[in-house]
């Protein structure tokens, strides 16, 4: 058997050096690592605050042209600006070497782990990455009153979104279960968001159904105990697949709702998620500190929440 190398060779000045050459695309890759980005809008460089113009189209409305009449009002398309005020967060934490050499150890030398082979400066950031990606990821859906964040849940139904309740689609276990029946469950949940849907949506190619993983899971397992074999699991790909029946909506888990008997149905280019994916100041920093004989990091990140066209939109918030 191939002897594996254990040696720990991080240091201040190795992880300062990655952290330099990580500095201009810090939090485009923080932002790579949320799946919620993949099905909205982004929106870069809002500073501070930012207006959005979004078009919505009505139906035209013809009127007889057997005698000659004059023009009149009637524009089919409406206009409304989605203001995205940005909310300026950091987080600041400091590690010791000896602490690092025990994270490494413990995390990264299990045989077979992909970062196995990794510099260790790398490894560390990625992880630092995939924890602030889920942090933001959380604070979108579901707001931070200590920041002054308004989530996106929030933010749909103040803006008039239909709301399902409890008394509605039953309480939350019921409503998020595991069931073999139709008429109960995720499944039916999921149906009754489709039905209160504005019907000027329906056709939409852009609409996406925003869960937690674990309420995309039971979704999943729900259809395969209907025995619905024909459903074939290829269409399930990174927490994504179309709802059953309605090919025109994405059902997308993300980890902003895990945990939540929250949803959300609408139309991904109506939603908004701001941030400054250039930003001025500093998005990460670190540094050595011989006062505390200790490694200081300091990360900062913009972000900013918006919807366009809220009262079309389906929300549940249990």
């Amino acid at each position: 058997m191939e002897k594996r190398k254990l040696n720990f060779e991080a240091s201040y000045s190795n992880i300062s050096k990655y952290i330099d050459s990580l500095y201009d695309g810090f939090v485009p890759n923080v932002y790579g690592r949320v799946r919620t980005t993949d099905h909205i809008n982004v929106i870069p460089d809002v500073k501070y605050t930012k207006v959005i113009p979004t078009v919505s189209e009505s139906e035209g409305t013809f009127v007889t042209a057997d005698s000659c009449s004059s023009f009149s009002n009637g524009a089919t398309t409406s206009v409304t600006g989605v203001t995205l005020t940005a909310v300026y967060l950091k987080k600041e934490e400091s590690f010791c070497l000896n602490e690092l050499e025990q994270y490494y150890f413990g995390q990264y030398m299990k045989r077979g782990s992909d970062q196995e082979n990794l510099p260790f400066e790398q490894a560390f950031l990625e992880n630092k990455m995939n924890v602030i990606a889920k942090r933001l990821d959380t604070m979108y859906w579901q707001g931070d009153s200590n920041v002054g964040l308004t989530g996106e849940i929030a933010a749909a139904i103040t803006a008039g979104a239909v709301s399902l309740t409890a008394s509605s689609i039953g309480t939350g276990a019921t409503a998020f279960g595991i069931s073999t029946a139709v008429n109960n469950g995720i499944i039916s949940t999921l149906d009754l968001m489709v039905d209160r849907l504005d019907a000027s949506l329906l056709d939409e190619e852009d609409l996406v159904l925003f869960v937690g993983r674990d309420v995309f899971d039971r979704y999943t397992r729900s259809i395969r105990n209907l025995n619905f074999y024909h459903a074939s699991p290829d269409e399930i790909r990174n927490g994504v697949t179309p709802l059953f029946g309605k090919n025109n909506i994405k059902l997308v888990a993300t980890a902003g709702l895990n945990g939540t008997y929250k949803a959300l149905l609408h139309k991904g280019s109506w939603i908004f998620w701001g941030t400054d994916l250039a930003p001025t100041d500093e998005p990460i920093k670190g540094e050595y500190s011989m006062y505390y004989d200790k490694y200081l990091l300091r990360y900062k990140v913009k972000i900013a929440t918006g919807i366009a066209f809220g009262s079309k939109a389906v929300a549940i918030n249990l």
